[in-house]
């Protein structure tokens, strides 16, 4: 699978989450009556889109690299950020709604064409955040936490926005939000995975074996390759890679190479290596697979 095939992944990811998420939506929306304040509502509701988005684009990394066990791991750390990011995320936005309530809204028709939406874009910009942070909380990179954060950020906000303002501009609300919850999780989707290929260091391209054509982003400071499943890169299917076996690092922004297993070699262009400063169009062979080393 190419970067670009994981960008595509993270969008169809994304309008999954929202399609998923919306008839449970709907069912909380139907008793609303039955909660003890708009509040705790909300709250609630936000907690529940944050589960089911959480929660599927857990998945991403692992269907990416073609690793089931990351997808399972993946699966509890993006419902306990996606709860904590929807429920923070609603709160956040009836405060805003607050505050602003007193300031700066005087009627009705204030509270519902600015109010309500200034503080839903609040709400869902948050859980954009929490979205965007699984995968770098998940793997305890501070890159990625750093790429969720914006992208998170950015995608959340203009998808909170627009799912607000499809309930104004389309007659029915329920297919409002159906469609508005599926932007929300494209533009999620579409937003981290642009900023992260931007702020990836480069990309690792194998060039044989059953996975030839597919490609590994670097978008972290140090990455394991080997066969474990605690490596990040796994190379489960190529013969003579050890467990972990070799190790990718950044240091003053350049990418090294470094052989970190007990008896293998790696080789860069044909040389053996012990560790060596990696160029773009450098051709790494670790075990039977071959990588070439290009830019993002």
């Amino acid at each position: 699978m190419s970067t670009f095939a994981k960008k595509v992944l993270l969008c169809i990811i994304g309008i999954l989450a929202g399609l998923a998420s919306w008839p449970f939506s709907e069912i909380i929306l139907f008793y609303q009556g039955y909660f003890p304040s708009y509040l705790v509502f909300s709250v609630f509701l936000g907690l529940i889109f944050g589960l089911f988005f959480g929660i599927f684009f857990s998945t991403t990394e692992g269907i990416f690299l073609q690793d089931k066990l990351k997808i399972v791991k993946g699966t509890l750390t993006g419902a306990i950020l996606g709860i904590i990011g929807g429920a923070l995320g609603f709160l956040a936005g009836q405060l805003v709604l607050f505050i602003i309530g007193d300031t700066f809204l005087h009627s009705t028709n204030d509270f519902n064409k600015i109010g309500l939406p200034v503080s839903r874009a609040v709400s869902w910009a948050i859980l954009g955040i929490f979205i965007g942070l699984i995968d770098g909380v998940r793997s305890g990179s501070g890159k990625k936490i750093g790429v969720g954060l914006l992208g998170g950020f950015i995608g959340g906000a203009l998808g909170g926005c627009i799912f607000e303002l499809l309930k104004y501009i389309l007659s029915s609300v329920v297919i409002g939000r159906i469609i508005g919850l599926m932007v929300f999780g494209l533009l999620v989707g579409f937003f981290y995975g642009l900023i992260e290929k931007k702020l990836s260091y480069g990309v690792l391209r194998l060039l044989n074996g059953v996975y030839r054509g597919k490609e590994y982003l670097i978008n972290q400071k140090k990455v394991r390759i080997g066969v474990l499943h605690k490596n990040d890169f796994t190379l489960s299917e190529y013969k003579g890679v050890e467990d972990s076996h070799a190790l990718l690092y950044v240091k003053k922004g350049d990418i090294y190479l470094k052989n970190i297993s007990n008896s293998s070699f790696i080789k860069v262009n044909d040389d053996v290596v012990a560790e060596q400063k990696l160029k773009f169009d450098d051709v790494i062979k670790i075990g039977e697979a071959k990588f070439l080393f290009k830019y993002k």
